[in-house]
């Protein structure tokens, strides 16, 4: 490869680096699709022990591809948006709430944690699920929720 070549190919390899950052942040504050999440665990618990409902808690980061990936599809679909109405739905970002993710002894991201109205963890998942396989966790969870 001629210098020229290389450094023009260095140049785009810099800008497109450079540009992963901005392009990684750019879903919108607040916009995380059809699902009403609440940003607050303890707003959640609250809401679960009001309402008698399971918690549905995902916990997950801006940075992390397969979080996007629930977030543009898993969670838009929608069999998925009607049975999480069954649920409180909660999104902890994990940068944001470390605290919170580590007292929840979040290991990975996305990690979907379930529990009862009363806060007891009834099931969770890590990795990544789509529509299906989110939708027979729900099922599980809430079995496991009235029991």
């Amino acid at each position: 490869m001629r210098r020229h070549d290389l450094r023009a190919a260095l140049l785009c390899t810099a800008a497109v680096l450079l540009a992963l950052p901005a392009l990684a942040g750019r879903q919108k504050k607040g916009d995380h699709g059809p699902i009403p999440w609440l940003t607050s665990l303890t707003k959640g618990r609250k809401v679960a022990a009001s309402q008698k409902k399971p918690m549905m808690v995902d916990f997950f980061a801006e940075w992390c591809p397969p979080c996007k990936e629930m977030m543009a599809g898993t969670y838009k679909d929608k069999a998925v948006v009607a049975r999480a109405r069954r649920f409180v739905p909660v999104l902890v970002d994990i940068d944001k709430h470390g605290k919170e993710a580590d007292a929840a002894r979040v290991e990975a991201v996305p990690t979907v944690v379930f529990c009862s109205h009363k806060g007891k963890e009834v099931l969770r998942a890590e990795g990544y699920r789509d529509a299906k396989g989110l939708l027979e966790l729900m099922a599980e969870a809430e079995r496991k929720a009235k029991g």
